[in-house]
């Protein structure tokens, strides 16, 4: 099984089915830095995420480009 580590700057995602490697390896990156665990995965990067109760992942920008239109003033523009 593959583990996949997402890092941008000072932010990590690690996932993986087996909840203990993640755990491992977590233990192993908290005796080189110091971490905080936000558990669930809830918005990173402009990318709203949303679990589903099978398990599944729904992943929005809504809440970005609501942000993004108002900062410009275009919030009640046409498309």
């Amino acid at each position: 099984m593959n583990t996949l580590l997402v890092l941008v700057v000072d932010d990590i995602i690690i996932t993986r089915f087996s909840s203990v490697i993640i755990q491992h390896f977590i233990n192993q990156l908290r005796q080189q830095l110091a971490l905080k665990d936000l558990e669930r995965l809830h918005y990173f990067l402009g990318i709203e995420v949303s679990w589903l109760s099978d398990g599944r992942l729904h992943l929005s920008q809504a809440k970005y480009i609501i942000n993004l239109l108002q900062k410009e003033n275009m919030l009640g523009s046409n498309p």
